[in-house]
């Protein structure tokens, strides 16, 4: 399937695709994945479901990955629903990524699911305004977007919240400054939470497709317009600059 989306993007005019790994085995995977064709660069790091099962010199590594070529952090992050994961050992290594980052000057993937006071706490003091990232995924309430936008978050949406064009959930599309709104379809985790069900090629572009078409009708701007707003955005954020910060 990844052939196939890779060897068909070019009909969609989709020319960069990003390739986040889990934990620190899947980073040679990932390398693997990503070095035939430079369209796809890879995001190396440990999830938040993952952070316990890290080996002694992790970092080191991680380090030793991101520095051989032009990368990004991710997916690493924050979440209090995933049972059986030390909380306090998630902390620990979402703040050593996101030293790394700062250190690197690296684009990074943040996932968080209900642990958004601690988020913003790690993402604020130390490491405010030195790691350039973005919230993937976003659903949270209106009040936390204002908060992570005020930290100079990049927030990504993808389909599988989108989909259901609720009204909150378009009430968010539309509070996200132009500079700092991306999309994504999360693929192939199209079910909240889980892997969906019978994934394939096609299904791949319609995520994609459906979500622009969505922004587009909320926040009442022509496909084209918004198409172009994301790829600078994207470009911006994954070449190193940092999002405004927000007024007031």
């Amino acid at each position: 399937m990844r052939a196939e989306i890779l060897a068909h993007a070019w009909n969609y005019d989709i020319q960069r695709f990003c390739c986040n790994s889990v934990q620190q085995s899947s980073w040679r995977t990932v390398e693997e994945i990503t070095g035939p064709d430079d369209r796809v660069l890879p995001f190396f790091g440990v999830h938040p479901w993952y952070a316990d099962k890290v080996k002694g010199g992790w970092d080191k590594e991680l380090e030793r990955v991101l520095k051989h070529r032009a990368s990004g952090v991710g997916e690493i992050g924050l979440d209090k629903v995933r049972e059986g994961v030390n909380f306090k050992k998630q902390i620990e290594v979402f703040r050593r990524q996101l030293q790394i980052a700062a250190q690197l000057s690296k684009p990074v993937s943040v996932h968080c699911v209900k642990a958004w006071e601690d988020l913003l706490k790690a993402l604020g003091g130390d490491f405010s305004g030195k790691a350039r990232f973005m919230i993937h995924s976003y659903h949270g309430s209106s009040e936390t977007l204002r908060e992570v936008l005020k930290l100079g978050a990049y927030i990504s949406f993808s389909w599988k919240w989108l989909r259901g064009e609720t009204p909150d959930m378009m009430e968010l599309v539309r509070q996200v400054p132009d500079d700092r709104l991306l999309l994504e379809t999360d693929f192939p985790y199209t079910e909240p939470g889980q892997v969906g069900k019978g994934l394939s090629a096609d299904q791949y572009f319609k995520c994609l497709c459906e979500s622009y078409r969505i922004v587009a009708a909320a926040r009442k701007v022509e496909g084209s317009f918004l198409e172009e707003m994301v790829w600078e955005n994207g470009k911006t954020f994954l070449s190193g600059a940092f999002a405004r910060q927000s007024e007031g």
